[in-house]
């Protein structure tokens, strides 16, 4: 069965399973740093290079170079960039009113301004303000009330260059695909030169980039356990920066070749964008909690509101977009 196929079928409903567990690992990596302090090294982070949070995002970003570049093959620009803010921007907003909620529960002290400022700067991903005043200040982690929202910028950024890249036609031809290709790898490989931005950029996009190249070929890439095993074994070997899409390959082609789990809901956005302020309340209401156990109550707590965001916030702007279609 070749990688289209599987696509095209039952088995691509497993790429939620995968994105629910990937989801569910940025919330355990963050355990330890949250219950231990900034600087605390997160599972796999030493072993690998990246934390296990890391890997999970590195993967992620392989996830929405495969299915962006299938969307935006078939819709116009219009349509596009509906369906993306469509997608994002309701649970977004849901989950910083939980947030703030959250962080105001725990003694922030954030007046109307600051407020303001934040939830807007998180709303439209410009300038991410993750610290509000005396928010979770008694916590090993203190005032940082959502971290893992700095990806949602780099994940709109990508979309933007994928976009582009197949409306001007790059994605039918071989040769732009590998300049592409050649392009992000040869960034990551000097990442360490560029500044800010990025170089937080370069890794992402190098995994979001292999993932428009495998979603083109997609047709000639076979599904076979030798194929994931090599991948495994190449994402050992490559450098730090580029491992992350060779991983995320080997998983996608992992879920794409196993039995068919079909999850009713699809939570694990709302796992993503919650799990954060989540955790933080936990260690509010334990104070002292140590990793594992702070890993195991976020991971239940946070589930109810993934499910809730998703029934009530993100699958109703959903179905009305396929309605309005």
């Amino acid at each position: 069965m070749t990688l289209e196929e599987a696509m095209a079928s039952d088995r691509s409903r497993n790429l939620d399973l995968l994105r629910l567990a990937l989801a569910s690992g940025v919330i355990v990596s963050h355990a330890w740093p949250l219950s231990l302090g900034p600087g605390t090294a997160e599972p796999l982070e030493h072993l690998t290079g990246h934390s296990l949070g890391g890997w999970a995002i590195g993967v992620f970003f392989f996830i929405s170079g495969l299915l962006i570049t299938a969307s935006a093959e078939r819709k116009t620009p219009t349509h596009f960039w509906s369906a993306r803010a469509r997608r994002i921007v309701p649970g977004l907003g849901a989950a910083l009113f939980v947030t703030l909620a959250l962080a105001f529960a725990s003694g922030s002290t954030a007046g109307l301004h600051e407020t303001t400022s934040w939830f807007l700067r998180a709303l439209t991903l410009v300038s991410i303000e993750h610290r509000l005043t005396d928010a979770f200040a008694t916590n090993p982690y203190p005032e940082v009330v959502n971290g893992p929202l700095w990806s949602l910028f780099y994940e709109v950024l990508a979309y933007g260059i994928c976009a582009a890249f197949v409306w001007m036609g790059g994605a039918r031809n071989a040769k732009t695909v590998w300049a592409l290709l050649a392009l992000a790898a040869a960034t990551c490989l000097v990442q360490e030169k560029l500044l800010g931005r990025a170089a937080t950029f370069a890794p992402l996009f190098a995994s979001f980039a292999l993932g428009m190249a495998v979603y083109v070929w997609r047709d000639r890439i076979e599904l076979r356990p030798i194929m994931i095993v090599l991948l495994l074994g190449l994402a050992s070997i490559v450098p730090e920066a580029l491992a992350l899409g060779v991983a995320g390959f080997a998983l996608v082609m992992l879920a794409l070749s196993a039995p068919v789990v079909a999850l009713s809901n699809d939570v694990s956005y709302g796992m993503y964008i919650h799990g954060w302020p989540i955790a933080q309340t936990v260690v509010v209401v334990l104070p002292g909690i140590s990793p594992v156990p702070l890993a195991v109550l976020s991971l239940l707590a946070t589930y109810p509101i993934a499910f809730l965001s998703w029934q009530f916030v993100e699958r109703p702007g959903l179905a009305n977009r396929r309605a309005a279609a």
